[in-house]
């Protein structure tokens, strides 16, 4: 069967499979395929933990802080470790980095499911905050390791698709797994989200061990520590684009992110949706990130970043607002889509410029700006919007963190610099 030149069928199937598309070009090279497909189950296992996370912690406490707290905790190791993170993976081997963080991962979500099996919905609330607290140290490592092995199995030329298909993987499992951790919720109990977790692990352990490209330190290692995280933060600092950027993505961390820590409570409060439901509102948020990864893949080669992220910005506001005036379901449903396209647009965006700005020597320091800009400074945000919702209503939360974000936007509007590569 022949499709028809122009139809929407054809061009997502020439987006994907046309000798020339930016599909083929990135995925002709073994090593991103083979990252990418590990990346991408171990992502799947996370998110089918983070449905059965967010549903174990508000059966047992019922409590929108305790939302916000376990979101904390899994966040504030980048607040206080994160921009040494790219200093330290620049002086390791990032294989074996890699295969030791995603063991310690699967440790974490192990204890949880042995604690579980043994306590049910008595499980302390400490081996929630624990095993958070854990995995967001062990991210601090895990987080710039993984980007960077990009940059190591994939030509610099092809690095700006790459880099958008690289985040399909963790926006593609978004999708994927709360509609799969929503059904084992449902029929199988929230300790096999754990268990999947777990297990799921072993892909990317698989994956690094089986790439052929040299992932080992730059032979910077005699130089303090200390010296290089000064160098990447002055070096960003002084960099207009990436300080302009730096300041946007920590003020979109800091005001519009925590509604991801309360879905668990729009769903059962403000929608009245049941177990698979939580898993539901997971999926709207990752449907919004695939569209997200579409559209920064299909404009990677245009120089329209700065207007990606100013329109992202401005995006997050209005949804935020509208989440807090709106409870019909279609309505609702939308705006997730609309905040998981807006804020994947401008994250994604904004990693691609930090890699491509910054010069090769300095691209693990660099990088771990823009990833405490984006988890390192979101903990700082989050836990006190949810109490703010604890205690005033997760509304008026929402609320409030739309029309911060809206000054934001604004600001990004008046800002004259061009928020672009060379």
């Amino acid at each position: 069967m022949e499709l028809e030149s122009g139809s929407p069928v054809r061009r997502i199937f020439d987006f994907f499979f046309a000798p020339n598309s930016k599909f083929v070009r990135v995925f002709r090279h073994r090593d991103f395929r083979i990252m990418w497909m590990g990346a991408f189950l171990s992502f799947v296992g996370s998110w089918i933990q983070n449905v059965g996370q967010g549903y174990l912690v508000y059966e047992i406490t019922g409590s929108k802080e305790k939302l916000a707290l376990i979101s904390f905790c899994g966040m504030v190791p980048v607040t206080f470790f994160g921009p040494f993170g790219g200093s330290i993976v620049d002086r390791l081997d990032r294989r074996k980095l890699l295969v030791w963080t995603q063991i310690l991962l699967a440790i974490g979500a192990f204890i949880v499911y042995f604690s579980y099996r043994q306590m049910g919905m008595k499980t302390p609330i400490e081996i929630l905050v624990f095993v958070a607290l854990m995995g967001g140290t062990v991210s601090c490592l895990e987080m710039p390791a993984r980007q960077l092995v990009i940059a190591d199995t994939i030509p610099r030329e092809d690095l700006p698709v790459a880099i958008p298909f690289q985040g399909l993987t963790f926006n593609l499992a978004r999708v994927v797994g709360p509609a799969i951790g929503g059904l084992l919720l449902a029929n199988v109990g929230v300790a096999s989200c754990y268990l999947v977790n777990g297990l799921s692990f072993a892909a990317l352990v698989f994956a690094t061990l089986a790439i052929r490209s040299q992932l080992s330190s730059n032979k910077r290692s005699g130089e303090p520590i200390g010296d290089l995280l000064k160098e990447g933060y002055l070096y960003t600092m002084h960099e207009p684009r990436l300080k302009a950027l730096f300041y946007l993505e920590t003020g979109v961390s800091l005001f519009a992110l925590f509604y991801l820590a309360q879905l668990p409570a729009l769903a059962k409060d403000v929608l009245g949706l049941d177990t698979r439901g939580v898993g539901d509102v997971y999926t709207a948020v990752g449907v919004g990130s695939i569209l997200a990864l579409t559209l920064t893949a299909k404009t990677a080669d245009l120089h329209i970043k700065g207007y990606l992220v100013r329109g992202a910005i401005t995006a997050m506001s209005i949804g935020l607002i509208g989440l807090a005036h709106i409870s019909n379901h279609v309505i609702v449903f939308a705006i997730l889509v609309m905040l998981g396209m807006a804020s994947v647009t401008l994250f994604n965006t904004c990693n691609s410029l930090f890699q491509l700005i910054a010069p090769e020597r300095l691209r693990g320091r660099v990088l771990s700006m823009h990833i405490w800009a984006l988890s390192g400074v979101g903990p700082l945000g989050v836990y006190p919007f949810g109490l703010l919702a604890e205690t005033h209503g997760l509304k008026l939360a929402l609320a409030v963190a739309g029309g911060l974000t809206g000054g934001l936007a604004t600001a990004a509007w008046l800002m004259k610099l061009r928020l672009e590569s060379e």
